[in-house]
């Protein structure tokens, strides 16, 4: 269910434009979309009809960007890049690289905090590291800054995809306060873009106890998907059918059909794992206009189906039907006028 509202969103780092797609579904207007490189900018500038594109390197003391001023009415949100962050890129990744990332991370809470923003939010992965650098902003302002780890699934994705999510208590608040979405399957998600899976089972890079790779059925959520590689199809035993394509991990990530991604499998796929997962995105900015415009949160949708997502298929005899019904009833109702005017015209002449 979308409903209008005069919400207007500023994207920073907006990538692909996940929480774009999300901000969308909620009803808001994304009018902004910033990022350094120029490639998922022109898929954003595409995706987002009505946005500016505006192509600068953010985190940087000077803002090569003029931002709208605050405003009630204003969603500043930030995705400040989390490769080095990560656990997986952790074990690799160099102390200068991590502090980058901390920096970068540090800046867009200074940002928001020094614009005095209302609302805004800001999505990072949930590290041990994030979470202290959160931790002392917290402590620091209280009654400004608050964070959570929260599940994409939670919300209605089809995948366990856990991120921190900073921003007002308010709005943190609001979001643990939501109730669960009903878990959502890939074999669903696939369905309910007209897609059918092609095989039973996936798995990702990771190994069980035995050895064995990790892997998952079709009809539970999928693992968390990643910007370096994609997830893999695989059969009842185990054998390899083919590796996920840019456009399956983007469904897994709530991106509709018709948006639009990047040419070359890799360079898809990692725009992808590095966007925000719509679903997480959209609820979002549903509990920021339940906040903003003091009206309630919308009752939470009913998970769809296939059955009551599949295209009715109408044709002329239908149309035609249509129609002679619309004729019958029409003609039904004139009939009815008439004889009121006939029983109107006879009680005249009798007085």
């Amino acid at each position: 269910m979308y409903w209008y509202n005069s919400m207007r969103v500023v994207d920073l780092f907006a990538g692909l434009g996940g929480f774009s797609a999300g901000a969308l579904d909620a009803g808001a207007q994304v009018i902004l979309g910033v990022d350094h490189d120029p490639v998922p900018l022109k898929l954003w500038s595409a995706n987002v009809t009505g946005g500016k594109a505006v192509l600068a390197t953010l985190g940087k003391e000077e803002l090569e960007v003029d931002l709208p001023p605050p405003s009630p009415s204003l969603h500043v949100h930030a995705s400040s890049p989390c490769t080095d962050l990560s656990i997986a890129r952790g074990r690799t990744a160099s102390t200068d690289e991590v502090d980058e990332g901390v920096r970068v991370l540090s800046w867009c809470l200074d940002l928001v905090l020094k614009r005095g923003d209302h609302s805004w939010s800001l999505e990072n992965v949930s590290t041990p590291k994030t979470r202290a650098v959160l931790t002392e902003y917290v402590s620091k302002f209280p009654g400004r800054v608050a964070f959570a780890s929260l599940d994409a699934a939670d919300f209605g994705a089809a995948q366990s995809r856990i991120r921190l999510i900073a921003g007002p208590p308010k709005l943190i608040k609001l979001l643990q306060e939501m109730p669960s979405a009903r878990r959502v399957s890939v074999r669903e998600a696939f369905a309910l873009q007209g897609l059918v899976v092609p095989a039973p089972y996936f798995k990702n890079q990771t190994k069980s106890r035995d050895g064995t790779p990790c892997r998952r059925s079709v009809e539970e959520q999928a693992f968390t998907v990643c910007a370096s590689h994609a997830l893999t199809w695989v059969e009842h035993d185990g054998r390899t059918v083919k590796v996920m394509s840019a456009q399956d991990s983007a469904v897994i990530m709530g991106f509709k059909a018709s948006w639009r991604l990047a040419k070359g499998s890799r360079n898809a796929q990692r725009m992808v794992g590095n966007a925000v997962c719509v679903q997480m995105a959209r609820a979002i900015m549903q509990a920021v206009i339940s906040i903003e415009t003091a009206t309630p949160m919308p009752a939470a949708e009913p998970a769809r189906t296939v059955a009551n997502v599949t295209p009715t298929r109408v044709g002329p005899s239908a149309i035609g039907k249509q129609k002679r019904g619309d004729y019958r009833r029409l003609k039904k109702r004139i009939g009815t006028i008439e004889a009121l005017v006939r029983d109107l015209h006879g009680s005249t002449t009798q007085h």
